[in-house]
């Protein structure tokens, strides 16, 4: 999977004492993100980590999302992970 080289997006949870924090990659050409979870840059690890195909640099991806815009919101790419978090009681 080949991504943009300048698009990205990081990304976090802050609530409740929480530092989590993940990167969104955009798919070269296409209006697909990909979100990557990275178990040694935060304290929470997942709970299933072979579930999720790890990436060199980028850590576990955890999620695909079809995103029209080519650029995705803090606030909406937040809303993202917080999602997931809360799917896999990591938060």
């Amino acid at each position: 999977m080949l991504f943009e080289d300048n698009v990205h997006l990081h990304v976090g949870y802050y609530e409740n004492g929480y530092d989590l924090e993940g990167i969104f990659l955009k798919v070269y050409n296409k209006d697909i993100w990909c979100l990557f979870y990275n178990d040694e840059t935060n304290d929470i690890r997942l709970p299933d980590k072979l579930a999720y195909p790890y990436i060199n640099d980028f850590g576990n991806l955890i999620g695909i999302y079809n995103i029209r815009d080519e650029v995705l919101t803090m606030e909406y790419g937040n809303d993202l992970f917080k999602d997931f978090l809360k799917l896999l009681n990591m938060i």
